[in-house]
């Protein structure tokens, strides 16, 4: 194992790691530790469908949208050429394979979605507003099939 590899070990252990912490950390604050989490058994289809979709918008958002493009390269290294590549090591490498990644901006992005659905009310809507435009997108890209298919 090179210097690189045990580098990029490290600093996936370490996001790992905090990803753990936060989690624990969430499930604490909603919960009021093990003593009250009763909430988790009165979740519905309705509950779990706006959440999956305010997750999926969210990754949508950081892993392809133009608007987050910004944001991206500042974990990449420019080129020469004027693309952009993920750096060599570091912690700019582990943010940069997070957010290529949907798997990981999904688990990433779902654990403060659950968390603001269930803190407080305006974060119930700020949820409901990311599923309505997910929805939105969902129902462009049929319109767009649609199109296809109609020619």
């Amino acid at each position: 194992m090179n210097s690189n590899t045990k580098d990029q070990a490290v600093w996936n252990a370490l996001f790992s790691l905090l990803f753990l912490l936060l989690l624990i950390s969430a499930f604490w604050g909603l919960t009021n530790g093990l003593d009250s989490f009763k909430w988790l058994y009165v979740l519905d289809s309705m509950d779990i469908a706006i959440l999956a979709l305010a997750t999926f918008r969210i990754v949508r958002l950081v892993t392809f949208d133009k608007i987050f493009t910004f944001v991206r390269n500042i974990f990449m290294d420019l080129q020469e050429d004027g693309s952009y590549e993920k750096p060599e090591r570091g912690i700019r490498r582990t943010v940069a394979e997070l957010i290529e990644c949907i798997w990981c901006t999904g688990l990433w992005a779902a654990l403060p979605i659950v968390t603001l659905y269930f803190i407080a009310d305006i974060g119930r809507f700020f949820v409901l507003v990311l599923a309505v435009a997910a929805l939105g997108s969902f129902l462009q890209l049929f319109s767009q099939m649609v199109g296809r298919i109609g020619k």
